[in-house]
């Protein structure tokens, strides 16, 4: 298989660390400059600095997770090309209401990431990324005290101020609330942690030396 356009700027975010250690060594070796962040914040902080041209991330880590760090970059910057990658999910396509471009199933082997990675390197793709849709926000549970309901701290994206949406139900599907200051609508999804499917559980080539997360 052929590798990836040299010196491409590749950002590898996941919370195992023997897994970004994998998968720096694998994309070093194909020609990316690869960076690494073990959870959301860290790579927001690596992208404010350095804008990498592709982003592989894991969905469920602790602080922010991938689901609220992709939201987040594809609304700041929208010419990423985005992978999301999740064992808690079957299949090549992409989950419903995840901002990514493509999907990675882990435990899967390695070859669908690196056809992946191919697209990705494709010069068409720069103008392919330049008119996005709108994606839902993906948000973190906030608990009040015992007696008072749970409720998320939504930011809107039209006025960009905050205001505090009560749930009653907590399920991780799409949602939509209007601000509180401007009206305006805002699609929202709470990102709660996600575990394997029965489907991801079945037999497949690994990762050497890597968990699934």
């Amino acid at each position: 298989m052929a590798h990836a356009t040299p010196e491409l700027n590749l950002l590898i975010v996941d919370d195992e660390i023997s897994t970004l250690s994998l998968l720096r060594q694998i994309f070093t070796q194909r020609g990316f400059r690869v960076h690494t962040a073990e959870d959301g914040f860290a790579a927001l902080r690596i992208i404010r600095d350095h804008v990498p041209d592709v982003l592989l991330s894991d969905l469920n880590m602790p602080g922010m997770s991938g689901f609220e760090l992709l939201s987040v970059v594809r609304r700041l910057y929208p010419r990423i090309h985005v992978i999301a990658s999740s064992g808690a999910y079957s299949g090549t396509s992409v989950p419903h209401g995840i901002a990514a471009d493509g999907f990675h199933e882990k435990a899967t082997g390695i070859t669908h990431l690196f056809d992946l990675m191919t697209i990705a390197s494709r010069p068409d793709q720069t103008d392919a990324r330049t008119d996005r849709t709108p994606t839902p926000l993906w948000v973190g549970l906030e608990r009040r005290l015992p007696f008072e309901s749970n409720y998320v701290l939504i930011n809107c994206p039209q006025c960009l101020r905050a205001f505090r949406q009560p749930i009653d139900e907590i399920h991780p599907h799409l949602r939509e609330a209007h601000c509180r200051h401007c009206n305006g609508a805002v699609s929202y999804a709470i990102a709660l942690a996600i575990k394997p499917s029965a489907m991801s559980a079945r037999p497949q080539e690994q990762l050497p030396s890597a968990r699934r997360a």
